[in-house]
């Protein structure tokens, strides 16, 4: 030991080796020390900011169904009571659930001998299982004691009520866990008479909140108003266990004190004791509902990131140290090993690579000034790559869409070839048959005997025809709404018109009108527009059927419309095209006469008239095609 001391005492550059090291030692300790707590206060409130943004943009995705729900809830409280009649009301739940994906179920249940011929009870209940919405008037039993009849009665205002399991063998009801928004419907008095309720399944909810993932072993839960879980990984707790029987001892008082804050309806953070491991919970309530939401995000994962760092630069700096000790014994390597530190460093940026931190130079020669301006070179290069990624990026979904949309045209100028390949098809062969008939008739029609220059006149008249319905198609497509003239005009008439027009293809073709309306019935529209719908479906339908017969209904609806209804028994519309046979220039086949032109005219006037044209896909004996219009 004696000789050791010696010989560090007649060493210099081994004295200020130790001296250096001790002072750096001491200076790097209380810097890193430092910097570090403030590294970890940015990465708590990084962690903060991150599970409130999380939870914010869960809450707004909540929020936006709950909105939807509760709109279309309010506004069948104010309309069903204009229409309280039992067909009506289950008419009403079933196409609230189908014109609304998602609702679950939709009941309108009302006040005890509400209707008396039905008794006691009536609840109209339409549900949705998979793709079926089943309608039915549910059997008696005491639903004024249910929830989500009982509360929106007692309150006397819409609510959410709690989650709850509806499920009974033998019974329309869902095997899902339901949340429902009840809304109370009064009469013109303003009496009560009933509740509207509409339920939405809990599994959108567990889903959405579910996938709240900040960090790796973060998990989400949900409690109702009770603290019961909602939500929770381990559905096994489900609906049985709450916030405060589910807490380890050491955090029980945390736990009763972040059960009592979620139910009381207040947000924050609170740091606790979860599955035997420090964890952050942070929380937010669901005020409409009256639920509350709470990431839990284990310290270690918050941490993880500053952990590593926080060694890998200890140990970074351990090496740093025993460098300088040997940094005193040689001046050129003292000299060499920042330009080897600088070069490792360039061999990380030519690989692409930005994100290695190097610490501010504090020398003032010409390694300093070199170090220091590397840095700021590398800052700008990271800036320069990261703005050249961006450009890219940008100029790479510029160019995706340049060839979509160079996609669009040439398809657009494809089909607009296919048209005008069709339609000189289509003209072409009547003028041909016009045009040869012409030279026969002018050449020797003396010596054709009469039955001969009656079938050429027909089939003349049949071409002309042809091209006198390829003009109506074209000079249909032009029509401006503008230039409409809306008269009064009776609907039995126009039927018998259009269908007397109408020449089936096939002698075995009955032509039927079936009117349930009076002939003094009238509606207000354009008559041009209506009777060339009608002849165009009427002339498709004679098209394709080969025997039996072609129907044109007509009927009034209770929601003051009127229905013209085109039925034949021909082989109808395969399924696989019923998406496209609305579509301009969309033929079956190739095979069939015409230009694609009808039906999307159709369809397009309808809407012009303010009514619509669909295709009834329930009937399968032909083809049904209805068109609706308002009569008022």
């Amino acid at each position: 030991m004696k000789r050791f001391i010696q010989y560090v005492q007649q060493r210099l550059s081994l004295r200020l080796g130790f001296l250096i090291i001790m002072i750096i030692t001491v200076v790097f300790a209380v810097v890193f020390n430092i910097f570090f707590y403030y590294s970890k206060q940015y990465v708590r409130q990084v962690a903060i900011d991150r599970a409130n943004q999380l939870l914010d943009n869960t809450m707004a995705r909540i929020y936006g169904i709950m909105d939807e729900t509760e709109t279309v809830t309010n506004y069948m409280a104010v309309t069903t009571p204009r229409h309280l009649t039992p067909d009506s009301l289950l008419a009403f739940t079933r196409k609230t659930v189908a014109d609304h994906a998602f609702l679950t179920g939709f009941a309108i249940s009302m006040e005890p001998n509400f209707f008396p011929e039905m008794g006691r009870y009536f609840s109209a209940y339409s549900l949705r299982q998979d793709d079926t919405i089943t309608t039915v008037r549910e059997g008696p039993f005491e639903y004024f004691d249910k929830i989500w009849y009982k509360t929106p009665r007692t309150q006397g205002t819409s609510c959410w009520v709690d989650a709850f399991d509806d499920y009974n063998e033998g019974t329309l009801s869902s095997r899902e866990i339901l949340t429902s928004y009840c809304c109370p419907m009064r009469d013109a008095n303003g009496k009560f008479v009933g509740s509207i309720t509409a339920s939405i399944t809990l599994k959108w909810l567990s889903e959405a909140i579910s996938a709240i993932h900040p960090y790796p072993h973060s998990s989400a839960i949900m409690i109702g108003r009770t603290g019961t879980y909602l939500v929770h990984p381990d559905t096994a707790k489900l609906f049985r266990e709450n916030i405060f029987s589910d807490a380890a001892p050491e955090a029980q008082e945390d736990i009763n004190n972040l059960g009592k804050a979620m139910i009381a309806g207040r947000s924050g953070m609170v740091k606790t004791i979860v599955d035997g491991q420090q964890s952050y919970i942070f929380y937010r309530p669901l005020e409409r509902a009256g639920w509350s939401i709470a990431i839990v995000c284990p310290a270690s994962d918050v941490f993880s990131r500053y952990n590593r760092l926080y060694l890998t630069v200890w140990m970074v700096i351990d090496v740093g140290l025993l460098l300088l000790l040997l940094f005193c014994f040689q001046t050129v390597r003292r000299l060499v090993q920042p330009l080897q530190l600088l070069a490792h460093q360039a061999r990380l940026i030519a690989d692409g690579q930005f994100d290695d931190v190097l610490p501010q130079s504090q020398r003032r020669d010409s390694i300093g000034r070199l170090t220091n301006s590397f840095i700021l070179m590398k800052q700008s290069l990271a800036e320069s790559v990261s703005n050249i990624r961006n450009v890219n990026e940008e100029l790479e979904r510029r160019n995706q869409e340049l060839v979509e949309t160079y996609q669009l045209k040439l398809k657009a100028a494809e089909q607009k070839a296919a048209f005008i390949r069709e339609m000189f098809h289509q003209i072409r062969t009547p003028l041909n048959i016009i045009s040869g008939f012409t030279q026969v008739l002018s050449a020797s029609h003396h010596n054709l005997p009469d039955e001969e220059v009656a079938d050429i006149t027909l089939r003349m008249k049949s071409s002309a025809e042809s091209i006198c319905h390829i003009a109506r198609l074209l000079s249909a497509a032009s029509v401006d709404r503008s230039r409409m003239t809306y008269t009064k005009i009776g609907c039995n008439d126009l039927c018998r018109e259009a269908a007397a027009g109408l020449v089936p293809q096939s002698a075995d073709v009955s032509v039927v009108v079936d009117s349930a309306l009076p002939d003094s019935f009238t509606i207000v529209t354009d008559r041009q527009a209506l009777f060339f719908i009608l002849a165009e479906v009427l002339g498709n339908a004679g098209k394709f059927t080969i025997k039996g017969r072609v129907t044109l209904t007509c009927r009034q609806n209770d929601n003051k419309t009127v229905s013209f209804i085109v039925t034949d028994t021909g082989p109808g519309v395969p399924e696989d095209e019923r998406d496209t046979i609305f579509v301009q220039f969309a033929k079956l086949d190739s095979f069939t006469d015409g230009v694609g032109l009808g039906l999307s005219l159709c369809k397009q006037t309808a809407e012009m008239l303010g009514g619509d044209l669909v295709l009834d896909t329930s009937y399968q004996n032909g083809a049904r095609f209805v068109l609706t219009l308002n009569y008022e």
